[in-house]
């Protein structure tokens, strides 16, 4: 008899394994009241090429995996609709993976489901929150109800619903933990699970959160409205945004005992635009007039009404390269008049030069689709176990770290006013020096954190020391609280050229202190 060598018994095994996957997942059916599933099996290495109005990709390094594309009727009267997706790996590790949208958008979010899901071995879900959009439009939501409570919370409850059912039956057994993963709008779409839906996810790790929209989205006009009109008194071009980037860094860099372009505390940063003020024989691209200096001053100090009622934090000193690209680049102001247009005032045509303090107030009073989460109560989500992961960059050009910070302060007073419990057990917040929104930047910005992977900034390992994901997995499964991460500056923001050096990330209200040596390597820090 012709003996086999391990190698091509292995091979053999392999094959015959795949094979079994296949006909499991081509002929998997399942009876969930108002969803519809079809099913289709991707081997190793087949070519992945998928598009949403969020995300996109093309790719052909993923493990074998299970699609399951759903349709799930949120209300059957309306007959209002959410598509949802269920990638299920050969190569479980028994775990199910949840992720939100960004902005308005809605669409599944493939590179989610691909870098962060299934090459770590997660079952993975992500839906279209009940529409179709790219994520600055909003006029979805235009007079339609049952759409804007598919955003706030419905869609991604009921695709949570059906993921975990799905998953359990193709698997035959139990899925041991359950996490959530996501920035932006994701971040938000967490916080609303960890307080509605407390025993769904044993793990929630979130960055920079959009929450709560009402105030957000006017804070995105608030902002807008201090340079605009284009080449006003008062307009700010992207080369004066650098301008105003070295005068920071002038003022600032250095203050935390290292000169590496990035503004470690921009709190500790008392910036003075009048320090560059144009003289009478001024070159005008170098200096900022009155006009410019009055709006950076209004666009780097919290927005408070006239009777001083806080409404929003500022811009941060130090993220001025991508504010040039942001709320303030002009003409027109993208992202936040979607929000009133079409889910405040139900009118296509309203002009966001009317906004008032009155009408934020009131916007938050109404909360249409529960969108927001307005409650600091998280008390049921820590007290049956849930762990929060919160991450935000000090450099974010979309949401201010300061509604970050505002966060996890109200939510740690909240928690110890109203309970016995420590915060700090559960709930640890992660400020990101030079990050800006989600990802990139001019600081250490990989760590895992969502879509981070996607845009070519992976964590320099899957371990709890580097990857956020894995650090929550720790702490759920083998009580290990995160104490601090190592993450990577690329060349470029981009892992094929190489680190450029590593930071060490710190939990709130630690921050990385420089020890002597180089200033390269993370090892040269402390979380103080």
């Amino acid at each position: 008899m012709l003996a086999l060598s391990t190698p091509i018994l292995v091979a053999l095994l392999s094959a015959l394994t795949a094979s079994a996957w296949k006909d499991q997942c081509e002929g998997f059916t399942a009876n969930i009241p108002n969803v519809v599933m079809k099913p289709s099996y991707y081997p190793a290495g087949a070519l992945v090429n998928l598009t949403s109005p969020s995300s996109s990709v093309t790719t052909t390094k993923m493990p074998a995996f299970c699609r399951l594309e759903l349709t799930i009727t949120t209300n059957v009267t309306s007959g209002n609709k959410a598509l949802t997706e269920v990638w299920m790996p050969d190569g479980w590790n028994s775990r199910l993976l949840g992720f939100g949208n960004g902005g308005l958008s809605g669409g599944v979010v493939y590179s989610s489901l691909s870098y962060d899901g299934i090459q770590q071995g997660y079952s993975s879900f992500s839906t279209n929150t009940g529409h179709q959009s790219s994520p600055i439009n909003g006029s979805w939501a235009l007079n339609d109800v049952n759409a804007q409570i598919d955003f706030g919370y419905r869609a991604f409850q009921l695709s949570y619903q059906a993921a975990k059912a799905l998953t359990e039956q193709y698997y035959g057994k139990a899925i041991s933990k359950k996490y959530y993963l996501g920035c932006s709008t994701a971040g938000r779409m967490g916080l609303v699970e960890a307080q509605r839906y407390p025993e769904d996810f044993d793990g929630i790790v979130i960055g920079s959160p959009a929450n709560p929209v009402a105030r957000l989205s006017a804070w995105n006009i608030y902002q807008g409205r201090q340079v605009l009109p284009v080449n006003g008194s008062r307009w700010i071009p992207a080369a004066t945004w650098s301008v105003i980037h070295q005068e920071v860094l002038k003022q600032c860099d250095g203050i935390d005992g290292v000169v590496d372009q990035v503004i470690n505390d921009p709190r500790q940063c008392n910036f003075r635009p009048e320090a560059i003020a144009c003289g009478p024989s001024s070159n005008s691209s170098t200096c900022l007039t009155l006009g410019q200096i009055a709006a950076v001053r209004a666009l780097y100090s919290d927005w408070q009404s006239d009777n001083g009622t806080f409404l929003f934090s500022r811009f941060e000193p130090g993220g001025e390269l991508a504010y040039a690209t942001s709320y303030v680049s002009g003409p027109n102001i993208a992202l936040g008049p979607e929000y009133w247009k079409n889910i405040i005032f139900s009118d296509p045509n309203w002009d966001y030069n009317t906004l008032t303090v009155d009408d934020v107030f009131r916007a938050i009073q109404s909360n249409p689709g529960q969108i927001d989460n307005h409650s600091f109560n998280y008390t049921s989500y820590f007290a049956r176990g849930g762990k929060l992961l919160h991450y935000a960059g000090l450099a974010d050009q979309i949401i201010s770290s300061g509604n970050s910070y505002d966060l996890y302060n109200s939510v740690s007073a909240f928690t110890k006013a109203s309970t016995n419990l420590d915060p700090y057990d559960s709930y640890r917040f992660f400020p990101i020096p030079g990050m800006y929104h989600c990802n990139g930047g001019l600081g250490a910005n990989a760590f895992g954190g969502g879509g981070q992977r996607s845009v070519g900034t992976p964590p320099l390992a899957v371990d709890p020391s580097h990857d956020v994901l894995a650090a929550m997995v720790a702490w759920v499964e083998n009580g290990n609280a995160p104490k601090e991460f190592v993450a990577a500056k690329y060349t470029n923001n981009n892992a094929t050229q190489g680190v450029q050096y590593t930071r060490k990330l710190c939990p709130y209200p630690k921050k990385a202190v420089y020890q002597g040596g180089d200033q390269n390597s993370s090892d040269s820090f402390i979380c103080a």
